[in-house]
C-alpha cells in the first residue's frame, strides 16, 4: 500500500462513523498531490446531497482531523458529492444503484463473446460479487473483477 493509500484508509476509518451520524455516507477518500496535497471526501445520502450537508461534513471532518492529526503534510480539505455520473467501484455502490442505468467498461477477457467492451444497461441486482445488468433483452452477469470502470449514466 502506498503512503497516500495508507493515509486515505486511516482517514476513512476515522471519519466513516461520524459522517454516517450526519445522515451522509462516506463513499470515497482520495489523498493525492494536485499542485499541493488534497484530501477529498466524496459523500452521498439517500436524498440529494445539498450544500448544507457538504458544509456540515466539512466542518465535522476538519475538527476531527485537527484533533487526530493523521496527515503529516499540509493539505487542502475538499468535500463533494459524487454527482449524477457517479463512479461505481465497490459492490455497495452497485447495490445502492439497483434500478439505475450504468455504463460499464469491461476488463480485457471479461464476457469475450460481446463485440463491445462498453455495456450500458440497468443494474438489476448484485450478489456474491457479480453485477446483473439488463441490456435490452439480454441479462448479463458481470463479475466485479471483470469491470474495468463503471459509472451511472442517466438519460438526461
Amino acid at each position: 500500500m502506498t503512503a497516500e493509500a495508507d493515509i486515505a484508509a486511516r482517514v476513512e476509518r476515522l471519519l466513516a462513523a461520524p459522517i454516517a451520524a450526519t445522515g451522509c455516507r462516506l463513499l470515497e477518500v482520495q489523498y493525492r498531490r494536485e499542485g499541493g496535497w488534497v484530501l477529498r471526501l466524496i459523500v452521498d445520502r439517500s436524498a440529494e446531497v445539498g450544500l448544507d450537508d457538504l458544509s456540515a461534513v466539512s466542518e465535522l471532518a476538519a475538527r476531527l482531523l485537527d484533533v487526530e492529526d493523521p496527515i503529516p503534510q499540509t493539505y487542502s480539505l475538499e468535500v463533494s458529492s459524487p454527482g449524477i455520473f457517479r463512479p461505481l467501484k465497490a459492490e455497495t455502490h452497485f447495490r445502492q444503484s439497483i434500478g439505475k442505468v450504468a455504463r460499464v467498461a469491461l476488463a480485457a477477457g471479461c464476457l469475450e463473446q460481446r463485440k463491445s467492451r462498453i455495456v450500458r444497461g440497468v443494474i438489476t441486482g448484485v450478489k456474491d460479487e457479480v453485477v446483473y445488468l439488463s441490456v435490452g433483452e439480454e441479462e448479463l452477469k458481470v463479475p466485479l473483477e471483470g469491470i474495468g470502470s463503471a459509472r451511472l449514466d442517466p438519460d438526461l
